[in-house]
């Protein structure tokens, strides 16, 4: 948890897209110094040399001889002072390494989202028909969990962009206070969700990861509003806020409908 003091002796928070391309790192270089001294280790007991060396399945092997092989447990197991092994020169007890990762230069991702809707002019409701994000988050460790990511957040943009607004009296008392007044985009304001993806690893840290939380929403309301104001552009409707309601898109049509369209 890199926001977590009593874990971490210098923590900024959770915000920033920085999971992962803080502690993720960290964990990263840490795995591979455990590696490092788990290969240094097995060369003695397999007398192998370390570069012909692999870990996989649980077990350092020799490569192209898997019957030659240590499980990490009998590592760590004789890393705690096992009796009869003793510690070969230049390791020190214990299968573990302590890493930090330091951050000099952000790693920003990049996105693209084309959206097509529907208005209809006569009551202000907008539908989102088509909806296609494209993503550069840099290397993708879980894509799955990169997914959600992406979708819960267009899932906020969409919200941002048509339903999600906070309402105050002249005295600044709020009034939408629950969900019936505060709404939400649910399964029936959302559309099917086309995400593709593009992974560009960053050079400026070593698992290439770029931010993912915000790819998802940031693009989505101007995305939107783009589409509502293209499909208007007979009334040369402009939207300068956002959320945008039906009947404010409405007062923006009936203020720019052409007068020969007799509809005035």
């Amino acid at each position: 948890m890199p926001g977590d003091t009593s874990g971490v002796s210098l923590g900024l928070g959770a915000f920033a897209s920085r999971q992962t391309v803080t502690a993720g790192n960290s964990v990263l270089l840490a795995a591979r110094a455990v590696a490092e001294k788990a290969k240094a280790l097995a060369s003695h007991v397999l007398e192998a040399a370390e570069h012909d060396l692999e870990i996989a399945d649980g077990e350092v092997r020799v490569i192209g001889a898997r019957q030659l092989s240590v499980k990490l447990g009998e590592l760590s197991r004789i890393l705690r002072g096992a009796p009869g092994y003793g510690f070969p020169p230049g390791i020190d007890p214990g299968l573990e390494a302590e890493r930090q990762f330091r951050i000099d230069e952000l790693a920003y991702a990049n996105g693209c989202h084309v959206v097509e809707v529907e208005v209809d002019v006569e009551t202000g409701a907008a539908l989102i028909l088509n909806y296609h994000a494209l993503q550069d988050s840099g290397r993708l460790i879980n894509p799955m969990i990169v997914d959600g990511q992406v979708m819960g957040g267009i899932a906020h943009g969409i919200g941002n962009a048509l339903f999600e607004r906070m309402g105050y009296d002249e005295r600044g008392q709020p009034l939408t206070t629950t969900f019936a007044d505060y709404l939400l985009p649910t399964a029936t304001e959302l559309p099917m969700l086309a995400t593709h993806y593009k992974e560009t690893p960053s050079p400026l840290n070593p698992l290439g990861a770029k931010g993912v939380g915000e790819v998802g929403t940031i693009p989505a309301a101007a995305a939107i509003i783009s589409a509502i104001e293209d499909a208007l552009t007979p009334f040369g409707v402009h939207i300068a806020q956002v959320p945008i309601s039906p009947p404010e898109l409405v007062e923006l049509i009936r203020a720019g409908r052409p007068k020969e369209s007799g509809l005035q």
